[in-house]
Protein backbone atom coordinates (compact mmCIF):
# COMPACT_ATOMS: atom_id res chain seq x y z
CA UNK A 1 0.00 0.00 0.00
CA UNK A 2 2.91 2.34 1.10
CA UNK A 3 4.37 1.26 -2.37
CA UNK A 4 1.42 2.36 -4.13
CA UNK A 5 0.74 5.67 -2.55
CA UNK A 6 5.10 6.40 -3.46
CA UNK A 7 3.94 5.42 -7.25
CA UNK A 8 0.75 8.05 -7.31
CA UNK A 9 2.73 10.16 -5.53
CA UNK A 10 5.50 10.33 -7.85
CA UNK A 11 2.90 10.35 -11.13
CA UNK A 12 1.39 13.26 -10.03
CA UNK A 13 4.88 14.77 -9.51
CA UNK A 14 5.30 14.33 -12.88
CA UNK A 15 2.09 16.07 -14.12
CA UNK A 16 2.24 18.82 -11.89
CA UNK A 17 6.05 19.01 -13.16
CA UNK A 18 4.63 18.59 -16.92
CA UNK A 19 1.77 21.17 -16.69
CA UNK A 20 4.57 23.93 -15.44
CA UNK A 21 6.32 23.17 -18.21
CA UNK A 22 4.02 23.39 -20.48
CA UNK A 23 3.21 26.96 -19.53
CA UNK A 24 6.63 28.39 -19.95
CA UNK A 25 6.90 27.07 -23.55
CA UNK A 26 3.83 29.15 -24.35
CA UNK A 27 5.27 32.56 -23.11
CA UNK A 28 8.34 32.42 -25.56
CA UNK A 29 6.17 31.90 -28.70
CA UNK A 30 4.16 34.92 -26.96
CA UNK A 31 7.32 36.92 -27.05
CA UNK A 32 8.32 35.74 -30.54
CA UNK A 33 5.10 36.87 -32.17
CA UNK A 34 5.19 40.42 -30.50
CA UNK A 35 9.16 40.51 -31.94
CA UNK A 36 7.72 38.99 -35.33
CA UNK A 37 4.95 41.93 -35.24
CA UNK A 38 7.29 44.88 -34.01
CA UNK A 39 9.72 43.70 -36.97
CA UNK A 40 6.53 43.84 -39.38
CA UNK A 41 5.80 47.12 -38.45
CA UNK A 42 9.28 48.54 -38.91
CA UNK A 43 9.71 46.92 -42.15
CA UNK A 44 6.39 48.27 -43.40
CA UNK A 45 7.41 52.00 -41.54
CA UNK A 46 10.36 51.49 -43.48
CA UNK A 47 8.82 50.87 -46.70
CA UNK A 48 6.13 54.00 -46.63
CA UNK A 49 9.07 55.90 -45.82
CA UNK A 50 10.78 54.74 -49.08
CA UNK A 51 7.70 55.22 -50.93
CA UNK A 52 7.69 58.76 -49.72
CA UNK A 53 10.58 59.66 -50.82
CA UNK A 54 10.96 58.16 -54.07
CA UNK A 55 7.27 59.90 -54.57
CA UNK A 56 8.87 62.87 -53.76
CA UNK A 57 11.95 63.01 -56.04
CA UNK A 58 9.67 61.83 -59.03
CA UNK A 59 8.09 65.16 -58.08
CA UNK A 60 10.89 67.27 -57.85
CA UNK A 61 11.66 65.58 -61.24
CA UNK A 62 8.61 66.39 -62.71
CA UNK A 63 8.79 69.97 -61.90
CA UNK A 64 12.33 70.27 -62.88
CA UNK A 65 11.26 68.87 -66.59
CA UNK A 66 7.92 70.91 -66.62
CA UNK A 67 9.96 74.11 -65.91
CA UNK A 68 12.45 72.96 -68.53
CA UNK A 69 9.74 72.18 -71.29
CA UNK A 70 7.77 75.82 -70.44
CA UNK A 71 11.48 77.52 -70.87
CA UNK A 72 11.74 75.67 -74.33
CA UNK A 73 8.32 76.26 -75.37
CA UNK A 74 8.95 79.89 -74.54
CA UNK A 75 11.92 80.07 -76.60
CA UNK A 76 10.15 78.37 -79.65
CA UNK A 77 7.55 80.63 -79.13
CA UNK A 78 9.48 84.02 -79.49
CA UNK A 79 11.13 82.49 -82.71
CA UNK A 80 7.83 82.00 -84.22
CA UNK A 81 6.75 85.75 -82.79
CA UNK A 82 9.74 86.72 -84.71
CA UNK A 83 9.23 85.42 -88.18
CA UNK A 84 5.71 86.06 -87.92
CA UNK A 85 6.52 89.65 -87.46
CA UNK A 86 9.57 89.53 -90.35
CA UNK A 87 6.76 87.74 -92.62
CA UNK A 88 3.78 90.40 -92.23
CA UNK A 89 6.33 92.97 -92.41
CA UNK A 90 7.85 91.60 -95.60
CA UNK A 91 3.60 90.93 -97.02
CA UNK A 92 2.59 94.65 -95.81
CA UNK A 93 5.60 95.94 -97.95
CA UNK A 94 4.93 94.05 -101.24
CA UNK A 95 0.88 94.83 -100.47
CA UNK A 96 1.74 98.38 -100.48
CA UNK A 97 3.70 97.87 -103.89
CA UNK A 98 1.34 95.98 -105.27
CA UNK A 99 -1.50 99.05 -104.29
CA UNK A 100 1.11 102.05 -105.44
CA UNK A 101 1.73 100.42 -108.76
CA UNK A 102 -2.09 99.64 -109.34
CA UNK A 103 -2.48 103.50 -108.10
CA UNK A 104 -0.22 104.27 -110.77
CA UNK A 105 -1.93 102.40 -113.77
CA UNK A 106 -5.23 103.57 -112.55
CA UNK A 107 -4.04 107.19 -112.66
CA UNK A 108 -2.42 106.66 -116.50
CA UNK A 109 -5.52 105.05 -117.38
CA UNK A 110 -7.42 108.40 -116.39
CA UNK A 111 -5.05 110.72 -118.06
Amino acid sequence: MKQLILILGILCLFVFVGCGQGDKSEQPTKVESKATMENVKEKAGAAVETAKEKTQEAVEVAKEKTEETAEAVKEKTGEAVEVVKEKTEETTEAVKKKAASAAEMVKKKNE
